[in-house]
């Protein structure tokens, strides 16, 4: 049996956000069964889950007669590789969506990921409205290039919808999460269409069922902080 770790609960702003919906999502497009094993901050900070995981986050992924994987994107073309899934099997095809999978992480993730910060960890406004504009101008161009490099297509590769294109979804609900879709409409246009899959809905949907029926006490923050 495969598990994967999610936690238990987090803010509103997150549910759906947090990268074990990756996982989930590649798992149901595969049709693979799993279950999840929900996790609290003692728990994160526990020598058995730092062994599997040493940065303490989720997801991970156990499977028997495997060795234990952590980081989404390693696990999602894990198990998409092994499944035979979202993947051509024309190698110069295959290139370009390793290229592209890889340009979602990269390229485009860690420059939304700094606005995202931002807007949602700052403590008060005026520390916002100062690290906006060190932040967003680049996160912006980013968008802009990638909306240009898709042009008029349907996907990143081919005519199918691919795991470059569930990985590059999957890092453009950051850039929805901040409300910035809205000025690139050919990228707001392929974000829906990416979404529009039902093994995607079943895996977010699943992710906030979890989230909405637990609260921050389920979490143990202050035996967790008290522990050290």
């Amino acid at each position: 049996m495969i598990a994967v770790t999610a936690f238990k609960w987090v803010p509103p702003f997150a549910a759906g956000q947090v990268r074990d919906h990756r996982v989930r999502w590649i798992l149901n497009e595969a049709g693979w069964a799993y279950e999840i094993r929900l996790l609290d901050a003692v728990d994160q900070k526990s020598a058995e889950y730092r062994a599997l995981q040493p940065f303490g986050q989720v997801p991970t992924l156990e499977e028997d007669g495997r060795a234990p994987m952590f980081e989404s994107g390693a696990i999602v073309w894990d198990i998409a590789e092994r499944a035979g899934v979202l993947i051509p099997s024309d190698p110069v095809m295959r290139a370009q969506v390793l290229t592209w999978y890889f340009a979602a992480l990269n390229t485009l993730e860690g420059a939304l990921i700094n606005v995202s910060e931002a807007e949602f960890f700052l403590p008060d406004e005026a520390a916002k409205a100062a690290r906006r504009p060190q932040v967003l101008p680049f996160a912006e161009k980013r968008l802009s290039e990638l909306q240009l490099a898709l042009g008029d297509r349907l996907w990143l590769v081919g005519e199918t919808f691919t795991v470059a294109d569930l990985m590059m979804s999957s890092v453009l609900k950051i850039a929805a999460s901040l409300d910035m879709l809205k000025a690139y409409p050919a990228l707001q246009v392929y974000f829906d269409r990416c979404l529009d899959r039902p093994a995607y809905r079943k895996a977010v949907a699943d992710q906030c069922a979890t989230i909405a029926a637990h609260g921050p006490r389920d979490m143990r923050y202050r035996e967790a902080q008290a522990a050290g």
